[in-house]
């Protein structure tokens, strides 16, 4: 058993909280959670039970001697309890904004790289570097839907299994699929993805599954564990490379961030439909989120967004269009003939008049 999971044990709603997320991010926040219920002798359940302010200051008083001397640490343990405090009826810590006050705390983070969103000629190049069909039905499946990484790893077969046969998959994404979305009070929402994207996907399921069981990771390793967070990285770190791009300049969020620009940029004419296909909460209106009655409504949005890859001209156009530019520079060649014929007649017949006199 890891060191941790013994207090994750012991308390039935941090281990709720936890769920799905990754080992690495499980032993970080149950160690910070573990640290500060020790020091301010409280248990994770009282402390989320106190009320928003009384919480608030308590959580002040563990960070605060860190904030001079280690603000991005101060900044971490916030984060988590903003996490686990949140996740009982989505009340926030009371917090001061950058407006001022005393309980404010902002770091600045020094970024490495500058960071380069593909369009959608470049992410297609990316698409085809990859050196396996699952690694290519995974840069289909970021690109086209705009799922957060997590998601990748705790899609199941039987999430797609049913849809495989239609031409546009519908993707219920839950907090058990994002767990992001547990922490930012949204339930649901719904992406898709269709084309090339649901073509590839239905090729990989049809080697890979035969004989799936519904609950089998969607996409596995080879000692058929469920893809980890790390892994698809790597993926693509290694086709943006291949593509001839900086590895450095791109990860798999700027794939979700390529979906957006191509979102935002799409004719949609409603801005909620827009934030709902990305996944973000959707303020002073349908607060309720959408039913499945919903489903047509922000489909027929999503196929206002075109992902479709484009079509590479065939031979004969291309001869066409050379013939046409042959024939173009043919009558521009005749002109200046012409032209040049008239000037000479011209200058002929001066000098004749010249010649004469």
């Amino acid at each position: 058993m890891r060191k941790y999971e013994p207090f994750i044990k012991a308390h039935p709603e941090v281990e709720a909280w936890l769920k799905n997320r990754p080992q690495s991010t499980k032993k970080v926040f149950a160690a910070r959670l573990e640290e500060f219920c020790r020091d301010m002798n409280v248990t994770p359940e009282e402390w989320r039970r106190l009320d928003k302010f009384e919480a608030r200051d308590l959580a002040w008083k563990y960070i605060e001697p860190q904030i001079r001397e280690h603000p991005t640490v101060a900044q971490a343990y916030l984060t988590t309890l903003k996490s686990w405090f949140r996740n009982l009826n989505g009340e926030t810590l009371s917090l001061d904004s950058s407006r001022g006050g005393k309980h404010y705390l902002h770091v600045t983070h020094k970024k490495h790289a500058t960071e380069h969103i593909p369009d959608k000629t470049e992410m297609y190049q990316i698409v085809d570097m990859a050196s396996s069909l699952r690694d290519k039905s995974i840069l289909l499946f970021l690109f086209q839907s705009g799922v957060r990484v997590n998601v990748l790893q705790h899609l199941t077969y039987g999430d797609v299994a049913d849809q495989l046969d239609q031409d546009i998959i519908a993707l219920k994404i839950t907090g058990d699929l994002d767990y992001k979305l547990r922490g930012r009070d949204i339930p649901f929402y719904y992406t898709f993805l269709n084309g090339e994207g649901t073509e590839t996907l239905r090729r990989y399921c049809n080697l890979h599954h035969k004989n799936s069981k519904p609950n089998t990771p969607l996409f596995y390793t080879k000692g058929k564990k469920s893809i980890s967070q790390a892994w698809v990285w790597r993926i693509v770190k290694m086709c943006v490379e291949r593509a001839g791009f900086d590895r450095n300049t791109m990860s798999t969020h700027t794939i979700r961030k390529a979906f957006r620009k191509i979102v935002r940029r799409s004719p949609i004419e409603d801005d909620d439909d827009r934030e709902q296909l990305m996944g973000h909460k959707i303020k002073q209106s349908r607060e309720a989120y959408f039913d499945k009655k919903d489903v047509p409504l922000i489909k027929e949005a999503y196929l206002k967004c075109n992902f479709m890859r484009e079509q590479p001209q065939s031979e004969v156009t291309k001869l066409r269009k050379q013939l046409e530019t042959s024939e173009t520079k043919r009558m521009i060649q005749e002109t200046r003939l012409e032209t040049l014929e008239a000037q000479v007649k011209n200058l002929i017949g001066q000098l004749k008049e010249m010649t004469e006199k």
